[in-house]
């Protein structure tokens, strides 16, 4: 850790010529990864404010030196024009994720794989540190297309759901999420919210402020259940009369639903296509002209990955586990898989930093790295002449049939 701003200011005129506080350009061709790894660490868990937000602004500013800035996606179905099928790959992240993100660059980079989502999963997570750690991750595996970078907000605490904020907490979180520059932000609601007065009133007002903001909204609906009723799907479209999301996402359950369905939720809504959440097999992803499904939203359970790895820490493991284990009575009756999904954000918080360095799993590394591929080809993101798996991945990853999708995957997405 730096441990001055005089050490820290030494470090960066290193690697750049700064210009008040701006990346004005580079001392060398390559910068020393090293270095890199040092920024990205320090803009988290360096004690010093002020020193992190030094760093992170440095970073981002470096990324945008090299033309890797953030950008949005105001139309999904004008981007996949040049696709006959597949849709866009959402990667939900949070924590200390600089290792993961750079872990997914170099996996989407040897597929040929340009147009990643990467989501803010954990609402404990500042939206500038998240966007300053995805541009060291762009800095040290030199990417070299756009940034897609979505916050996802806690839901209102009038809707009732678990983990609720109030109104003036999320709005403050949404004005942060922009100027951190994430164009897209992620609203949540249930069909209780909907059908409930002052949750729709809260719920319209943050998409308006998310509109001046210059921010495209994604609704997601929790839990729609299979019953819509005329008074839900009113309650919808008075929610988004205002406001229409730029895609309604919807749980792994819509893959069952009727395109008869699908089109009605859309057309109450206004939104251009639909993004799913969740075990989503490459059939479902529905084709043009009708191609509701624009988006696979993809959670791979990373700290589940990361701490059950045979190479993570048993030590950390052994005290971890019985801390999850006592927040609840019922957790004893669950497996460790099970307690690290219920308990994902505790996990995160304790273990900090520990839990994303990732230099000392080479195997989980690789095994996330040819899983990806494999993903990558499944939902036909791809290009036909990239390589079915990574290079440092020892034999080829072939492309998954719509049949053993789920049974390659059991759990993951």
């Amino acid at each position: 850790m730096f441990r001055s701003l005089k050490e820290m200011k030494t470090a960066l005129d290193e690697q750049f010529t700064l210009d008040r506080g701006q990346v004005s350009g580079f001392r060398k061709e390559g910068l020393q990864p090293s270095a890199v790894d040092a920024f990205a660490r320090n803009a988290v868990f360096n004690p010093d404010p002020t020193l992190r937000t030094h760093l992170r602004c440095a970073l981002r500013s470096a990324a945008a030196f090299r033309g890797v800035v953030s950008r949005t996606l105001q139309n999904p179905v004008e981007h996949l024009s040049h696709r006959q099928d597949g849709c866009l790959l959402t990667l939900r992240l949070g924590g200390h994720c600089y290792d993961l993100m750079r872990l997914v660059m170099r996996a989407a980079r040897s597929h040929g794989v340009a147009g990643l989502v990467f989501e803010q999963g954990w609402a404990g997570q500042s939206p500038w540190e998240f966007s300053a750690l995805l541009s060291a991750a762009a800095l040290r595996e030199e990417w070299a297309t756009p940034l897609y970078m979505r916050c996802c907000l806690p839901p209102l605490a009038s809707d009732l759901l678990p983990g609720g904020l109030d109104p003036d907490s999320l709005e403050e979180r949404l004005a942060q999420a922009a100027s951190a520059e994430f164009h897209t932000v992620c609203l949540r609601i249930s069909p209780a919210g909907l059908l409930r007065a002052r949750s729709r009133d809260e719920l319209k007002a943050l998409m308006r402020l998310a509109r001046r903001e210059g921010m495209s909204v994604n609704l997601r609906v929790q839990d729609p259940g299979h019953e819509d009723g005329e008074e839900l799907l009113r309650a919808l479209a008075i929610a988004t009369d205002e406001v229409q999301p730029l895609l309604l996402a919807l749980p792994h359950t819509a893959q069952e639903w009727a395109p008869e369905r699908r089109r009605t939720w859309l057309q109450a809504t206004g939104a251009l296509g639909i993004s799913i959440s969740g075990p989503t097999a490459p059939e479902v992803l529905a084709r043009p002209p009708l191609r509701p499904v624009l988006e696979c939203r993809v959670d791979f359970r990373w700290v589940e990955r990361i701490v059950l790895a045979p190479e993570f820490s048993k030590a950390t493991r052994s005290q971890l586990l019985p801390w999850l284990r006592s927040f609840d009575a019922p957790s004893h009756l669950v497996d460790d898989h099970d307690l690290l999904r219920r308990h994902e954000f505790k996990a995160l918080g304790h273990l900090d930093f520990q839990l994303w360095d990732l230099e000392g799993l080479p195997r989980m590394r690789e095994e996330s790295i040819a899983e990806l591929g494999r993903v990558f080809h499944a939902l036909r993101l791809a290009t036909p002449e990239s390589p079915s798996g990574p290079p440092d991945h020892a034999g080829p990853s072939a492309p998954l049939s719509t049949t053993t999708w789920e049974k390659e995957f059991p759990g993951l997405l």
